[in-house]
């Protein structure tokens, strides 16, 4: 594909993730390597993440400052080691707008009309000397961004930044030259770009990024977009379409597509602009499959494929496509774990950190870059074939060990397997899969139906132990726990054998998933929890959207604590001290894990060199479990 002066080397852009750096904003050794990996990976376009040109209009701190000169050396060298792997080097340019965290004295903010802001705020319409100046700051930062090595730019146009909110009648109650008709909303981005062409030349390609649709009463919808788009067509090297606005609280779900969404879901977006334009139409949302993309492409469906998430779980899924490795492509699971982290101002503390579920070396890109082959070759064996288990046998022959891996169930795995048959967990599936495949090919000595006992390390003789037995579920003490009607979450139950009315007990992330799955099945599900909040282990946008899926279809009980368990259903007290009975068929046990430490005691004292990771050290998600098998790996 042409672009500009450019030929890509394939039609994948890597979306504008964002690497916190110093507090300055500036990009440090980490954020290099973190926009390396996705150039190394194969991907034809590489996007510095949000980029504030102006720092008066920021919405949160750390963000890349084009209006700070002193960005340039860091900048440069982010650019040269995305270039020097065949990527074009972009960067997204951005303006909060009315979402703007301010540091003035007033506390205002500037906008396209009067109002308050997101943050309670002042809002100061923007007067021509305002806008002319922000035309220019845009400009400039995009010069900025040149002299910084970057090769083309992407407007930020969309999402409910200032450059939506005047194209947006959500925002935009003007009644001059910039409000009003969608040809008069446009006209700030129309300046935008002409002054952009104007100080970086015709060879600085420029992309525009556009919600196709707000999904919000009041604003932008499809048909408009598609009017805007034709006005823009021609003036602009790409049309980037996303979707929603950050006025809408769960627009996360929709821009960062949740697992409930099927994954394309914003395709049709780019798809109906396309018709209208000849300037070539960049899709996103969610896509992870190269078999999708391909069909996306020849269709006429999109020009380009942008992936983000998809690029964490696997920064190499550009060259596995090409080389026809697809089954070893580490699918996104769509936790949201990644994006949640920092989610301000949703996010109580923020962290700063970039890290991805199924991949333990996002966020540890540079110190990654320094792992080696183990100049002593030692054998290891591994017990448990979960995730973790998987991970560190991997990770301990690709160091050059000699490993053995074992696993006393007939199936690979662990706690994954009781999960990926929801209707929502198909990735997870994916996951175990390729996990699997990745032992299987490398030279490790994989031991099924094995239970491993301290003579069977004997005979083994391992130099390290690395346990992995997860852990086995909680059963708390509640009358009537033992009956017949009651069923642990955490395991293989037959589903056809649940009852038409069923109660979850517990109601933490697990529980809430299994219940949303069973109403799916056309159960009807109660799930109680005794907590005032329900999947409070869940993280921010996967909580959001499990709460609103269950909305649908489930009945959600909090501050309310089982006592005792019938035949007929279940007995409960809320925090009143009323008590209250849910009539159930099946009562599904989802309270919780316990390690096995009866298992890892038993060993801990057979090998010279032992570790214990995943659930039997701790139950926690399958992030603990892979990450600690890496690096229990590392270790030796």
């Amino acid at each position: 594909m042409k672009l500009g002066p450019f030929t890509l080397r394939n039609r994948i852009q890597s979306a504008p993730m964002g690497v916190y750096g110093t507090p300055e904003g500036y990009l440090t050794n980490e954020g290099v390597a973190y926009y390396e990996l996705r150039a190394k990976g194969g991907a034809a376009i590489v996007t510095i993440g949000e980029s504030m040109v102006d720092s008066t209009g920021t919405s949160h701190g750390r963000v890349t400052p084009l209006d700070d000169p002193g960005i340039l050396p860091s900048l440069i060298n982010t650019t040269d080691a995305i270039k020097r792997h065949g990527a074009i080097a972009s960067i997204e340019l951005l303006h909060a707008g009315t979402r703007s965290r301010t540091d003035r004295p007033d506390g205002a903010v500037y906008g396209p009309s009067a109002g308050t802001s997101f943050y309670g705020k002042q809002i100061i319409e923007m007067d021509e000397a305002e806008i002319e100046r922000v035309v220019n700051a845009f400009s400039d930062a995009a010069e900025m961004a040149k002299r910084g090595g970057v090769q083309m730019c992407m407007i930020h146009g969309g999402h409910g930044w200032l450059l939506s909110q005047f194209l947006s009648p959500l925002h935009n109650q003007r009644t001059d030259r910039f409000g009003g008709s969608i040809e008069n909303r446009a006209r700030f981005v129309q300046m935008i770009i002409e002054n952009i062409r104007k100080k970086c030349g015709p060879n600085f390609p420029i992309e525009i990024r556009l919600s196709g649709d707000e999904f919000t009463e009041g604003g932008m919808v499809l048909n408009e977009t598609v009017e805007l788009a034709r006005i823009l067509d021609g003036k602009v090297d790409l049309i980037h379409v996303s979707a929603t606005t950050f006025n809408d609280r769960t627009a996360g779900l929709r821009m960062f597509p949740s697992m409930f969404l099927p994954r394309g879901c914003n395709v049709y977006l780019a798809e109906e602009i396309k018709k209208a334009v000849k300037t070539p139409v960049n899709t996103v949302g969610s896509l992870n499959d190269p078999a999708q993309m391909e069909e996306i492409l020849e269709s006429g469906g999109a020009d380009m494929i942008t992936l983000g998430r998809a690029l964490l779980a696997d920064p190499y899924l550009p060259e596995k496509a090409r080389k026809g490795n697809e089954t070893d492509i580490t699918p996104c699971i769509r936790c949201n774990y990644c994006i949640s982290q920092s989610f301000t101002p949703y996010v109580k503390y923020p962290t700063f950190i970039t890290r991805c579920v199924v991949n333990p070396v996002i966020g540890r890109e540079y110190e990654s870059q320094f792992v080696q082959v183990s100049s002593g070759k030692k054998k290891v064996l591994v017990v448990g074939g979960g995730p973790g288990g998987m991970q560190a046998a991997i990770t301990a022959s690709d160091r050059g060990h000699e490993v053995v891996l074992c696993e006393k169930s007939n199936q690979l795995g662990g706690a994954l397997n009781y999960s990926e048959r929801e209707y929502f967990k198909e990735d997870i599936k994916k996951l175990v899969g390729v996990l699997s495949r990745r032992v299987q090919s490398r030279p490790i000595k994989l031991m099924m139906e094995t239970e491993v006992t301290p003579e069977f390390v004997g005979d083994i003789a391992p130099d390290v132990l690395i346990a992995a037995v997860g852990a086995e579920p909680f059963i708390p003490k509640i009358p009537g726990i033992m009956n017949r009607n009651v069923v642990v979450a955490a395991s293989m139950y037959d589903e056809d054998a649940i009852g038409e009315k069923v109660v979850v007990i517990g109601g933490g992330q697990v529980g809430c998933e299994k219940g949303l799955h069973l109403a799916h099945l056309g159960r009807e599900v109660t799930v109680l929890e005794m907590l005032e909040k329900a999947a409070s282990d869940a993280t921010y946008l996967h909580w959001l959207a499990l709460m609103k899926e269950l909305e649908k279809s489930v009945r959600l009980e909090t501050s309310t604590k089982c006592t005792r368990i019938t035949e007929e259903g279940v007995y409960a007290v809320n925090n009143g001290g009323d008590e209250m009975f849910f009539e159930a068929d099946t009562v599904l046990l989802a309270t919780g894990m316990k390690p096995r430490t009866h298992i890892v005691e038993s060993l801990r004292n057979s090998a010279l060199d032992f570790s214990v990771i995943g659930d039997c050290y701790q139950p926690g998600t399958v992030m603990e479990a892979i990450h600690y098998g890496y690096f229990s790996a590392l270790n030796i």
